[in-house]
């Protein structure tokens, strides 16, 4: 509709890939090179990822283009929703090859001899297999097997693994390892710098006899750019409705104006959201760049989940990416983490980071080295942390080297009780957040200061009653562990006391004596001590179980079944700071060993008892709906940090 009217040969932003139209950025002239050296090796795997409408197809048909088509044959499967069989046939009918309901053995034969035929006549075959991420495990193993047919010295088949990021993960699973040995290039194909987002558009204006008309203004790319996030469809979806509406409006020029007003329609109609409704729509500028939350912790990854989940609910904010550190110190049982995130209703586990390094230091390195690189690919407009341990420590230093903002949801914690103390990484935390939420008004920060936050209550409460609703009966537990179910109703009941973070020789002495001390009472109050396998047989080795006859020392805990044990308990004894979190949202009291001594704790831990197992009031804030006020503010900072980045751009214009 517009060419004519501007002089254009052809419409400059299809959204179809092109390969005329290959413009050859920073990251794609890379990522052709890696490919062109692995194509014409011909053989093995190639692996190319990218975010959605990053260029990966265009990228690919430019190589395919370059290739010899009387040397090469190639096909190109799009469907990947197949199990390994129907993979097969899939790979032979993408070949021309007739499959007529034949069995595997016979398929596999079909394909050597065709394979085999192409070699005899100097061609060989190369298969591209497009949304590879959605691949099984037992169909990338197949691909494996076909890529072992070989005729004399050469390879008959070479495969291009196309994918989203996903793909870079799943290609990590420790089942791969003799494919990833066969991997002669990978790349990823990241978004494009402001520079290169105006090349790109220029590119392919000129590719069309682009004259000038209608003209844009260097403040319209920046705001291109931020509107888009350097990806190129997202860029041609934009620049076609621009130019249609410059068209529609007569105009001559293009302004970071009218780049606001025709993303703000654009996305209007792809949310159904009026484009009026500024109160209800919140959507007032472009959306933001994507929100990486970062866990390094199992109760960090529950506190972002329950986050994650509020955020869901909302139209208004960015898609967020979820990032699991699995590490020594950091989430050790990946699996039963990604359970939790499932009974919170986070479908989408996100990335995971395994950390191999033997040493903290190293452990620490590589996690920076991973974290940079996320950085570098997904450009978040934030991260978001859930903890104060190493993971997000780590964090802060790679941010601030990155220059992107961060922002933490659950600083402080729970207050600990006076003695406790200060975490030792907190104050990366307070001189990199840009934005702090807390439990309560004021928190004291590493140095003894006030650091400003804001007050939203208890996130940690906000996972524990989603997953209330899941909790193990305490009665079922216990007739696992051999303990009688009638503590759930024995006027001394039970003691919980789970020790994460104390060595198990300080744990086992400190487990010994209270039994005995509370024995010399006159209270006869079983201490049940969860604890994983190898500290179990630690502990074992260190108690003497002849004096300790009510201490129960039993096999780790599933976070629904400590939750089922924590609500009946009488107190719970701990040096963790989520289960503080959880005890005080039950109402249930808990005491803090390092900050009592031995006869201060036995003493309190006596009174609970006597008490008839006391409740204590749960704190103010404690709602359930910590993760709802957190969205909400996370909402109005982006917005304004968006709209000064407009306003920024409008100025200039």
């Amino acid at each position: 509709m517009y060419e004519q009217y501007y002089g254009l040969s052809a419409p400059p932003f299809q959204i179809h890939p092109d390969p005329g139209f290959y413009f050859e950025s920073k990251g794609h002239g890379r990522a052709y090179q890696y490919l062109r050296f692995g194509a014409f090796q011909g053989e093995g795997f190639l692996v190319v990822t990218g975010e959605i409408g990053a260029g990966k197809t265009t990228l690919l048909r430019a190589l395919l283009a370059e290739l010899d088509p009387e040397k090469v044959v190639a096909a190109q499967l799009v469907s990947t929703q197949l199990g390994s069989d129907d993979l097969l046939s899939a790979v032979a009918l993408a070949f021309g090859i007739r499959v007529d309901g034949q069995s595997k053995a016979r398929l596999l034969v079909t394909l050597e001899a065709f394979l085999a035929t192409l070699a005899t006549s100097n061609r060989r075959a190369l298969l591209i297999i497009d949304e590879a991420q959605n691949l099984s495990l037992e169909s990338i193993e197949e691909l494996r097997m076909l890529s072992n047919f070989q005729f004399g010295n050469k390879a008959l088949l070479q495969s291009f693994l196309v994918g989203q990021p996903d793909l870079r993960e799943l290609l990590q699973q420790p089942r791969l390892e003799q494919l990833r040995q066969r991997v002669l290039a990978s790349c990823h194909l990241g978004p494009m710098e402001p520079a290169e987002t105006r090349g790109y558009i220029e590119h392919r204006l000129h590719h069309v006899g682009w004259q000038q008309r209608p003209h844009f203004d260097s403040a319209a790319f920046d705001a291109i750019h931020l509107a888009t996030a350097g990806l190129p469809r997202r860029i041609n979806m934009l620049c076609n409705r621009l130019l249609l509406s410059a068209f529609l409006d007569d105009a001559q020029h293009i302004d970071a104006e009218r780049v606001r007003r025709v993303d703000l329609e654009l996305r209007a109609e792809l949310s159904g959201l009026p484009v009026t409704d500024r109160g209800a729509a919140r959507n007032t500028g472009p959306m933001p760049a994507p929100l990486l939350c970062v866990a390094g912790s199992e109760y960090a990854l529950l506190a972002l989940g329950a986050l994650l989940r509020a955020c869901g609910q909302r139209d208004d904010l960015p898609p967020i990416t979820l990032l699991r550190v699995v590490a020594p110190g950091a989430i050790e049982d990946d699996a039963a983490v990604v359970e939790d995130l499932r009974l919170l209703g986070v479908r989408d586990p996100g990335i995971c980071v395994p950390i191999h390094a033997e040493t903290a230091a190293q452990g620490v390195a590589e996690f920076c080295a991973a974290l940079a690189a996320q950085l570098q690919v997904l450009a978040p407009s934030a991260l978001l942390l859930a903890g104060e341990g190493w993971v997000e420590a780590a964090c802060a230093m790679v941010a601030s080297v990155s220059a992107v903002p961060m922002v933490s949801v659950q600083y402080g914690g729970r207050e600990a009780p006076a003695g406790r103390q200060t975490r030792p990484h907190r104050a990366w935390l307070e001189q990199g957040a840009d934005l702090l939420f807390t439990p309560f008004e004021h928190v004291e920060g590493s140095g003894g200061t006030q650091r400003d936050a804001v007050a939203v209550g208890s996130i940690a409460l906000d996972a524990t009653r989603l997953l209330l609703s899941h909790s193990v009966n305490p009665e079922q537990t216990l007739r696992r562990e051999n303990l009688p179910p009638s503590l759930l109703v024995d006027p001394a009941g039970y003691v919980l006391v789970c020790l994460r973070h104390m060595d198990q020789a300080a744990a086992a002495e400190l487990m010994v004596q209270l039994d005995v001390q509370l024995r010399r009472l006159g209270w006869r109050v079983c201490l049940i001590c969860p604890v994983g396998k190898a500290r179990r047989k630690l502990l074992a080795d260190q108690l003497d179980l002849q004096l300790a006859v009510d201490l129960r020392v039993i096999g780790a805990l599933s976070h629904v079944e400590l939750l089922g044990l924590l609500r009946h308990a009488r107190c719970l004894v701990t040096d963790d700071a989520w289960l503080w979190d959880e005890a005080a949202g039950f109402g249930v009291p808990s005491l803090v060993p390092d900050s009592l001594s031995m006869k201060q704790l036995v003493r309190e831990l006596a009174d609970i008892i006597s008490s008839g197992g006391r409740r204590v009031p749960v704190p103010e804030g404690y709602d359930g709906r910590a993760a709802e006020r957190i969205a909400a503010s996370l909402s109005d900072w982006l917005l304004g940090r968006q709209d000064s980045r407009y306003q920024h751009f409008l100025d200039r214009a």
